[in-house]
């Protein structure tokens, strides 16, 4: 696993516990956005290893 890839989780994984923390606290306005900024990591992650999926298969 790349460096890149697991900075990706470590974010991803940050903003959702980011986002407890919000709902927590309650401001779920804020929460929703931290909840959006890991799915947004999630998806480049996802993308990445198809990219790289992509590359092998050709």
């Amino acid at each position: 696993m790349s460096r890149r890839s697991r900075l990706q989780q470590f974010l991803a994984l940050g903003a959702f516990l980011f986002a407890v923390y919000w709902i927590v606290d309650g401001s779920p306005v804020i929460a929703v956005g931290w909840v959006i900024v890991g799915l947004l990591n999630l998806y480049t992650l996802r993308r990445d290893a198809e990219a790289v999926d992509d590359a092998i298969d050709v």
